[in-house]
């Protein structure tokens, strides 16, 4: 049992893949794999694949993931277990394959290098995979044909990435999280989310018992390759002729079969044990196969002395088959120590789980890593109320299907009623009780269609609805089969069993390092019983009850079925919003309200953004995309005060660019006025520039909202010319400054109170900005071919000359006579350019002073590749992104000990300090930098790469709320 991780850059467009996003996702599902931990890049850096491993076949190193074949041809991730890999192992040495390690994983690999892609119609288990294929260049994923295992995946046009987790796949910051109608409305309809759905319309699962294939051009290519319902269809068309000890005698071959699979593993195996027949008959066969067989109880001490107290039994059973038993107690005051991380585990919401997740929690406790659970055993055997109620209710409705406004006209009447006396569910009744996927509907559903729109917005509801269509899909759930009790069972093996239990069971069981196997969910098991649930004696219950050689206790087998039951409403009592509302709902909308939360919207006030240049413009365009990337953030309204050219870059999702008040001050307050009006309110305002600060905070004053100030760098540091700023500055409820240097300044002149602020560094886009080749080019269109290149980048500001473009002039002076081939290149245009060309030439190295003017973004990289040195003795500098991307792009740098600089060389670590006052300390630095050149790794940058700045700008902006 592990977590699988897997990016593929297939479009020529694609940035190369960033290892910080793979990392992160891969981490995120530390608890799936606490044992070892891996990756594996392609050469081009345009495939990845990353692995946490929770060892339960071949311990050692040899099954470490991800693995490579032999020649390295063949690369794969692997979740699950392969329980006749033994068998395929056999076969596959008997064709001349080779082994190095004693891992189902292998198996996995030489198997497809043996069949390819149809490799999947011999696999018995849990699986989720993807495996990179060098020699046809695509990348092949398959997943189970339960969906016991999860992988969920999302593609963008270039890059497409898949993983075990919705959450972890959210953590690498590169998809966006706009609300997927569907997922919502599933959620509401069911409790759950249902396949293929997320809540994240770039997010989605792939299918159960399918496999999906993509090629280096990102055609895609999906099979379904088994389909439960058409299994059961097969197995139920001719009924077997069988007497009675046939049909034990099969059943019991049956489950002990797949008892006996599912033992296979390198370290102990337990069973949750509780008073049911399901784990009880687990138990018993299990005793005939292994001795000293591990069983853990969960016990409640709410439920000590009730009928709900499943301990007693559960230790009488453990005992008579000689099992090392443990009982774990679970109280209260468990539930609200384990709350947050039960939340934080639950990777889709669901009304359920949580007795998974305690019951897991006692098998940790006890020692275990693998345990048995009897999951399944209910939807096949047909021991819930469904099996009877649905059929009956379809037979007494049908009549009514031939009119369905008369159905929806006596819900409409009817619903008002119902609603005040019982359940609103018995208003459907006519509408939807007489087709066999309505009438699961009601059995089944948590909230009805026409409920929804109580919960959720009306457009939201409608477009899920229609996109989900529910009733239709069920029907064709079961349309093939006639046998009335495989019906239900089809309907609840794909709806409720996959979307809830199948799911539930692996998150809750993942967040304590449990491997959770489920017996009764096999493929050959299915095969085997559906035809005995075919005949005439079909065997129910009590029947695979009786299959173990030594009898289960009598109090067992005549014990009225109760389920496992978790005291939540016991433990919420003093949550009257939970308790209050019929059945599961409350809890349905409190762990709804915990996932999604309430959604916000923000307003950003920039200066300039996208269509922008420079630093400044940079940040707010990072800023604007991690907001954006915040699942609990519905839109960012962004209003730029400048715009220097049309915007090429795409736009966030969730973005709302408004640009209808460039270049006027009042345009620009009336687009925020009418942003106001149209949003009614905000959840926070965020000033993008203290120039902007007068009008942000009027705004706030109309809009009531949160009021957050970036500062940037000079312009901050000294009393404001406004009245507004001077005055009103400490009314913010947070300051944002892109470096401590500038953090201390503001907060000396304004007197801010220092608690409330924050520093969020400048991120430099890696992917963008990496060591190569000087472009030739650019080095004969501005004479630098055998030249050694200093360069400064940076806005030319006639009142704002505090780069050091004077510095490395009167430096160059001094270096001419040791470098005769120097040159110092500045690229950037402004009001000051004429007086620096002046000084120049009065310095006589006009002719070793190239000016580029303005370069534009995508040429930026280029232009620092061509540099020997990056070199900017700043007085007055914020931060400074430009040494960032100097040093991506593996020049050198010399920074300023007096300025914001020195952070972003980590004060000292990155690049050389220099007093920029001090010419010959400014010549010793430049000398030293090219005789020792310092390259930098972009490992070394990991703390300025854009996740680790989406991740602090969400802490700031959670803290601040």
């Amino acid at each position: 049992m592990c977590g699988i991780v897997a990016i593929f850059s297939y479009h020529k467009a694609a940035p190369a893949i960033d290892r910080s996003e793979l990392i992160s996702i891969r981490d995120r599902m530390l608890l799936r794999g606490p044992d070892d931990s891996g990756e594996w890049y392609s050469k081009d850096n345009r495939v990845a694949l990353g692995h946490r491993r929770l060892a339960i076949i071949d311990l050692s190193e040899n099954a470490s993931q991800p693995m490579l074949n032999h020649d390295g041809s063949l690369i794969i991730t692997f979740n699950g277990e392969i329980y006749n890999y033994r068998e395929l192992r056999s076969d596959l040495e008997k064709k001349g394959f080779c082994f190095r390690s004693a891992s189902d994983t292998e198996v996995l690999l030489n198997l497809y290098a043996d069949k390819g892609q149809e490799m999947v119609h011999e696999l018995r288990g849990m699986y989720a995979f993807a495996i990179w294929d060098q020699k046809n260049q695509g990348l092949f994923l398959a997943r189970d044909p339960f969906g016991i295992k999860p992988l969920y995946y999302a593609d963008d046009g270039k890059s497409f990435r898949a993983a075990s987790q919705v959450k972890a796949l959210l953590a690498g910051n590169a998809i966006g999280t706009a609300p997927e109608p569907a997922g919502h409305v599933g959620f509401f309809l069911w409790g759950h989310v249902p396949e293929p759905y997320t809540l994240y319309k770039c997010i989605r699962s792939l299918p159960a018992g399918s496999s999906l294939w993509i090629d280096n051009n990102g055609a895609r290519k999906s099979k379904s390759f088994c389909n439960i319902s058409d299994e059961i269809a097969k197995a139920s068309i001719v009924e077997p002729k069988l007497d009675q000890a046939d049909l034990d005698a099969r059943l019991r071959d049956a489950l002990l079969d797949t008892v006996l699979h599912h033992l296979i593993a390198d370290v102990p195996v337990a069973v949750f044990l509780s008073s049911g027949l399901d784990s009880t008959t687990l138990t018993a066969l299990a005793a005939e196969a292994v001795s000293g067989l591990n069983t853990v109880t969960l016990g409640f001490n709410e439920f000590k002395g009730t009928e709900h107290d499943e301990t007693p039994l559960a230790e009488r059973v453990a005992k008579q088959y000689g099992a090392k038993h443990q009982t774990i107690w679970v109280s209260q005051e468990d539930y609200f120590a384990e709350r947050e991380q039960l939340l934080d585990a639950m990777d889709q919401p669901s009304i359920d789980g949580v007795n998974t997740y305690f019951v897991s929690l006692a098998a940790k406790k006890a020692g275990m890593k693998v345990a048995l659970s009897g999951l399944g055993g209910d939807e096949l055997f047909g021991s819930y109320p469904s099996f009877q109620q649905i059929p009956r209710m379809v037979r007494g409705f049908e009549l009514f299907n031939r009119s369905p406004a008369f159905g929806r006209a006596m819900r409409m009447f009817t619903s008002p009623i119902f609603n005040r006396f019982t359940s609103p569910k018995y208003a459907g009744m006519f509408e939807y009780g007489g087709t066999w996927g309505g009438a699961y509907l009601l059995r089944r559903g948590l909230y009805m269609p026409w409920e929804i729109t109580k919960s959720l917005d009306r457009d939201m509801a409608k477009e899920g609805l229609y996109e989900l269509q529910t009733i239709s899909r069920m029907e064709q759930t079961g349309e093939n089969i006639h046998n009335k009790h495989l019906k239900v069972a089809a309907l609840e093996m794909t709806w409720y069993m996959r979307n809830q239990l199948l799911r539930d069971s692996d998150w809750a069981s993942m967040a304590h390092s449990i491997e959770l196997r489920v017996p009764f969910v096999d493929i050959e098991f299915l095969r085997t019983v559906t035809p005995l649930l075919c005949t005439e004696n079909k065997p129910d219950k009590r029947a695979m009850a009786s299959t173990p050689e030594r009898s289960l206790p009598r109090e067992i087998l005549t014990r009225k079925k109760t389920g496992f039951i978790v005291p939540v409403r016991e433990w919420l009592s003093n949550n009257q919003e939970i308790i209050s509302k019929r059945g599961l709902r409350g809890w349905a909308k409190y762990i709804y309200q915990q996932y999604w939360g309430t959604k916000k919207r923000i307003l950003v006030l920039v200066t300039d953004a996208f269509g922008g240049n420079g630093g400044i413009a940079k940040f707010n365009r990072d800023l604007l995309n991690a907001l954006c990337s915040d699942p609990g953030i519905i839109e960012v309204i962004a209003i730029p005060r400048l715009m220097s050219r049309p915007t090429e870059q795409p736009l966030p999702e969730k973005l709302t660019f408004e640009t209808l008040g460039l270049n006027s001050k009042l345009k620009y307050f009336v687009t925020i006025l009418r942003q106001i009006i149209r949003c009614r309110n905000f959840d926070m305002t965020i000033c993008g520039h203290i120039n902007l600060y007068p009008v942000a905070f009027l705004s706030t004053v109309i809009s009531k909202s949160k009021l957050m100030l970036i500062i940037h760098g000079r312009e901050a540091w000294k009393m404001h010319r406004s009245l507004i700023v001077n005055r009103y500055v400490h009314k913010a409820d947070a300051v944002i400054a892109v470096s401590d240097y500038t953090r201390d300044l503001f907060t000396n002149w304004s007197g801010f109170n220092r608690q409330k602020t924050y520093v969020l560094h400048n991120c430099v886009d890696l992917n963008q900005f990496s060591p190569g080749p000087k472009s030739t080019r650019l080095l004969d269109r501005y004479g630098l071919n055998g030249k050694t290149v200093l360069m400064t980048f940076g806005r030319l500001d006639s009142s704002e000359r505090a780069k050091g473009f004077d510095e490395v002039m009167d430096a160059l002076c001094l270096l001419i006579d040791e470098i005769p081939n120097i040159s110092y290149m500045i690229v950037g245009d402004g009001t000051d350019r004429e007086r620096l060309e002046q000084k120049a030439r009065s310095l006589h190295i006009h002719d070793r002073v190239v000016f580029t003017g303005f370069v534009t973004e995508a040429e930026k990289a280029d232009h620092y590749r061509l540099s020997d040195v990056y070199v900017m003795p700043s007085r007055g500098e914020g931060f400074g992104i430009v040494f960032l991307e100097a040093l991506a792009c593996g020049v050198p740098v010399i920074a300023s000990k007096k300025d914001g600089s020195r952070e972003a060389v980590m004060n000292g670590k990155l690049g050389l300090l220099v007093d920029p006052g001090d010419r010959e300390g400014l010549k010793k630095c430049i000398l030293m930098s090219l005789s020792c050149p310092k390259r930098i790794s972009h490992a070394e940058l990991k703390l300025f790469s854009y996740t680790m700045f989406v991740r602090r700008c969400l802490q700031i902006c959670d803290s601040v709320q």
